[in-house]
């Protein structure tokens, strides 16, 4: 398991992850590790950003001490290939539905023997040390986090299969996917995606996975959710910041009288 990660976890702390879907420059991943987040992932899958502004985040983000993640649009291999070469720490794969899925996932993103994952060189990740290529093997595969997105109800009912995945380090709700898929969109209250949630714990549970959760702000329902065994948060993307934050102070300046 990643170093940082890790770290973390054996403290039973939470991991906090600011999603980037506009950032285009290095500022942004350092203001992420000045506000407290442990993370940040770059959103390829929604977002016209290029895999080579993924690699600059990135290589930055290991710099200012966060995790560097990317969620990738599909399950083509040289995505997921390509950002975790270029510094990537971590890849998300979204729309995971089945074990077979989760396995080529980690066939493509582990290096032999647990997978299949071209033989790379020194990178941001491993801060281009010098090693030998069996050291820089192991030290990749352990930094690499390999976290699949369950963002149906049949993902939901396959958990246990995808979650016992051996090389799969994180099981990742798309909480708005998932309630979309079933009908229920934004309805977090709903009786049925408290019992998904709670299905795909419990496999976390079982089979040693770190459980993440995104799309979520209310804080008394992550407070339910870390209950369960979320200790991944994905906390907002920095357009939603800045969004929140410039809306309500344009409306508190338009509160000021004018005479």
């Amino acid at each position: 398991m990643n170093d940082l990660m890790k770290k973390k976890l054996d403290a039973n702390e939470l991991i906090l992850c600011l999603s980037l879907s506009q950032a285009r420059t290095v500022d942004i991943p350092m203001m992420a590790a000045a506000c407290g987040f442990d993370a940040i992932y770059v959103d390829l899958e929604h977002t016209a950003t290029s895999l080579e502004t993924a690699a600059m985040l990135c290589a930055a983000s290991v710099g200012f001490g966060l995790i560097p993640m990317v969620r990738v649009p599909s399950h083509d291999h040289q995505y997921m290939t390509r950002v975790i070469d270029t510094g990537a720490m971590g890849v998300i794969v979204p729309h995971v539905d089945t074990r077979a899925e989760a396995e080529h996932i980690v066939d493509v993103c582990r290096f032999p023997p647990v997978g299949h994952r071209s033989i790379s060189g020194p990178g941001p990740v491993s801060r281009y040390r010098a090693m030998s290529p069996a050291e820089n093997v192991e030290y990749m595969n352990r930094q690499t986090i390999v976290a699949a997105m369950l963002e149906t109800p049949g993902a939901i009912d396959r958990a246990d299969e995808i979650a016992s995945v051996p090389g799969l380090d994180m099981v990742l709700i798309g909480t708005h996917d998932l309630t979309a898929e079933m009908g229920i969109l934004g309805q977090f209250e709903d009786a049925r995606f408290g019992d998904a949630m709670k299905a795909a714990a419990a496999a976390c549970r079982r089979h040693g996975k770190v459980m993440g959760v995104a799309g979520i702000r209310d804080l008394a329902l992550l407070g339910e959710l870390v209950a369960l065994g979320v200790r991944f948060i994905s906390a907002g993307t920095d357009a939603g910041f800045f969004v929140e934050a410039a809306r309500a102070q344009a409306g508190r300046l338009r509160g000021i009288p004018v005479e």
